[in-house]
């Protein structure tokens, strides 16, 4: 009988702290919430099902700052942009080639010492004493790049520019040993024929820039000539040939994509030297890739180029500074 008692006890025991233990659990409904989970991959016969209500927010009435008015203006940054863009790149044995113009403004000057003669000529100012760049003009070209590899291509550039010009020239000057007094009709003519022709390495490539090194030759034909009179029947004529390395860098960064579209920024800088010849060149563009095809893209760029190229020595001198926006349309594919 007292035994019988104690088994009555111990029950009545294990019932009521299995009673406490699901009354904490209704008052604390989130903590089983991971155990109940867990039992549904583990026994597929039963099904646990908690209906917890949802607590209201609390609502804070907050009185709009001044700053917080603009911040739809963050995502016209053009700094924030790119972060989840992608830039176009040319595969292997895809071309990328267009025609450009180029409005620059021409600046330079010239000297052409002939014979064993002591006193130096002075200089000619190509807009002061032959009228040429007076006004901006217009540089047509060619670019053109083969990809090769991932990271290896070739490239060619092409770039003539003709300017001719009568001018009464309001100074006298001495070209060649030759006496231009002021007042004189000046018949003058520039020529100049670039080619380039060179490799491309991509040094980084990512997913929305890419940054690249390039090696060029570059063959540079000047012809400068000046003569007096309206036929202008004996011309001086200064005509040189230079063959120059060049070295460079350049910087194509992805701003924004546009269903397809992409903005770009490009930037492109090198050096030029040898042959008594020092020169840089610099650019930067705005370039918008529109796709016509898969891996295709029909491009237009636009931007802003200055070139200087010197060429500077005890007997002869040809200076020539060029600088003004370009505009290019072109094809990826």
């Amino acid at each position: 009988m007292l035994r019988r008692c104690l088994n009555y006890l111990c029950i009545l025991i294990v019932l009521l702290v299995v009673g406490v233990t699901g009354a904490f659990a209704q008052l604390v409904p989130g903590a089983l919430d991971s155990y109940a989970a867990a039992s549904l991959d583990a026994s597929p016969n039963f099904k646990a099902i908690s209906k917890v209500k949802p607590s209201e927010p609390a609502t804070t009435k907050v009185r709009p700052g001044v700053m917080s008015r603009f911040e739809g203006l963050s995502r016209f940054n053009p700094m924030h942009w790119g972060e989840e863009s992608i830039l176009p790149a040319p595969a292997p044995g895809q071309f990328l080639a267009g025609p450009r113009v180029w409005f620059g403004r021409v600046r330079g000057e010239a000297r052409k010492t002939i014979g064993a003669t002591v006193v130096q000529d002075s200089a000619v100012d190509f807009t002061d004493n032959l009228g040429l760049g007076q006004s901006a003009s217009t540089i047509w070209g060619i670019d053109l790049q083969y990809q090769l590899r991932p990271k290896f291509g070739i490239r060619y550039s092409f770039t003539p520019i003709k300017m001719e010009s009568r001018y009464t020239s309001p100074a006298s000057f001495t070209f060649a040993n030759q006496l231009f007094a002021a007042g004189t009709m000046v018949h003058s003519r520039w020529d100049r024929f670039e080619h380039r022709a060179g490799i491309t390495f991509n040094v980084s490539n990512s997913r929305s820039s890419r940054a690249s090194v390039f090696a060029e030759w570059m063959y540079l034909q000047d012809k400068l000539s000046i003569g007096s009179g309206v036929g202008a029947i004996t011309p001086l004529v200064w005509d040189d040939v230079r063959n120059l390395a060049v070295v460079g860098v350049e910087f194509d960064k992805c701003l924004k994509n546009f269903r397809g579209n992409s903005l770009n920024l490009s930037c492109k800088a090198d050096v030029m030297f040898l042959n008594d010849c020092f020169g840089f060149d610099a650019e930067t563009a705005l370039n918008y890739m529109i796709p016509i095809r898969t891996g295709r893209f029909g491009f237009v760029k636009g931007g802003y180029r200055y070139s200087y190229i010197q060429k500077d020595n005890d007997r002869d001198m040809f200076n020539t500074a060029i600088g003004g926006p370009f505009v290019q349309v072109g094809f990826l594919f």
